[in-house]
């Protein structure tokens, strides 16, 4: 089922609340790949309805920039993915005139990718479809880390009554995230970015065998990545809670980095909360790799 605005979308949601169903919600800018469809199919394995939003939220992208995504796409791999209903919505529906409302978090939507990432926009724009769908549960992947952390957070702060599931990185097999800002990059571009997320992956390493000191592991990690067309911008370690740099290494953290190609920032980290994470590293899910182009 398609629900293109907010108010047929509003409609099914009171249906469903009045027959006391639990609602699982994903929330997406669009472009869906199969990270997301993971993200669908725990929200419709754990609730009675999955819904699926989709909308380019504008005020998280470059100014004047644009998103590239095919609704229609977006909305067949939403439902054979296990969503129940997809919403989507528009610049008019979402930002009518005197629209000035953000979640503030202080300055943590700074520390961790820089005003680049867009964190509080992305935290605002999430909040507010939770507010609208009221679900139970709302999915959000560890690949963004700070955007997940960060509405977690929010929800407690406003005492929205749903709980924030967060679901584990997909990678393709040779480490790399899945995400939208990559989908134009060759093959062999992901091969090359993969050495980032085995440097991050030797820092826990590292850490899980006794190693502490934040500048060390930095350096190491750093002389692994070996890149020709990506610029590494940095890598760091933070702490978890609030994404203040580290000296010494404490749990929970974060290996953070990013590096750049094409004009575009790619994130990845790894989350370590547990000691049990760190050992044996995160729980992600691992595809094959996408056709050589």
């Amino acid at each position: 089922m398609h629900l293109a605005c907010l108010s047929a979308g509003k409609a099914f949601i009171r249906e469903v609340a009045r027959t006391g169903q639990t609602i699982g919600t994903v929330h997406t800018l669009g472009a869906l790949h199969l990270g997301h469809a993971e993200l669908i199919k725990r929200a419709a394995s754990e609730n009675d309805v999955a819904i699926v939003t989709v909308y380019p939220n504008k005020i998280q992208l470059r100014p004047g920039g644009s998103y590239d995504f095919n609704l229609d796409d977006d909305i067949g791999l939403a439902l054979r993915s296990g969503a129940t209903a997809v919403i989507s919505s528009n610049d008019t529906e979402m930002f009518p005139p005197g629209y000035r409302t953000f979640v503030s978090q202080g300055d943590c939507h700074l520390r961790l990718g820089g005003p680049e990432a867009y964190l509080q926009e992305a935290v605002t724009g999430a909040v507010r479809w939770i507010c609208y769908a009221k679900p139970t549960r709302s999915y959000f992947g560890l690949k963004d880390i700070g955007q997940a952390i960060l509405v977690k957070r929010a929800v407690a702060d406003l005492l929205l009554d749903c709980e924030i599931r967060f679901v584990p990185t997909v990678r393709y097999k040779n480490g790399v995230p899945l995400s939208s800002r990559l989908r134009r990059f060759s093959r062999s571009e992901l091969d090359e970015l993969s050495c980032l997320f085995t440097a991050l992956d030797h820092s826990r390493r590292e850490i899980a065998q006794g190693a502490s000191s934040v500048k060390d592991l930095v350096a190491s990690a750093t002389s692994q990545i070996k890149f020709r067309h990506f610029k590494l911008d940095f890598v760091r370690i933070v702490d978890a809670n609030n994404f203040d740099d580290l000296e010494q290494v404490e749990i929970p953290f974060i290996i953070f980095g990013a590096a750049t190609a094409h004009g575009l920032r790619i994130f990845d980290n790894i989350y370590v909360p547990d000691q049990d994470t760190l050992v044996k590293g995160p729980s992600d899910i691992w595809i094959g790799l996408p056709e050589q182009s």
